[in-house]
């Protein structure tokens, strides 16, 4: 499986890519990263899954948006997004974003 992982990983020029976790805080645990990860990602109406690797305790994902490719791995143990640089911050900022704004809309 790690060789098919690296295939895909090569395959969309990710293989060298930083990981989103490295771009929050401690206060992100992967259940939050998967929530808002997944909420940002759906806003983009070109988001598209390209190839994926899908066993039973989860799967590895390539999605598309705007010209750009995300690596998901989304399992029982952890949820982990690899990109580069430029959109691992932004996919990061709007998570951020979206959190602060759903915070306060529930304190209103």
């Amino acid at each position: 499986m790690t060789n098919k992982i690296n295939e895909m990983l090569a395959m969309y020029g990710l293989r060298e890519e930083g990981n989103l976790g490295a771009m929050l805080d401690e206060s992100w645990d992967d259940d939050a990263v998967r929530k808002y990860c997944r909420d940002v990602l759906a806003t983009y109406p070109d988001l598209k899954k390209e190839t994926w690797i899908v066993g039973i305790e989860g799967g590895d994902y390539i999605y598309s948006f705007g010209g750009n490719f995300v690596f998901i791995t989304d399992d029982i143990w952890s949820f982990n997004v690899v990109a580069t640089q430029p959109v691992l911050a932004l996919l990061a900022e709007s998570m951020v974003a979206l959190r602060e704004r759903q915070r306060n809309d529930t304190q209103q």
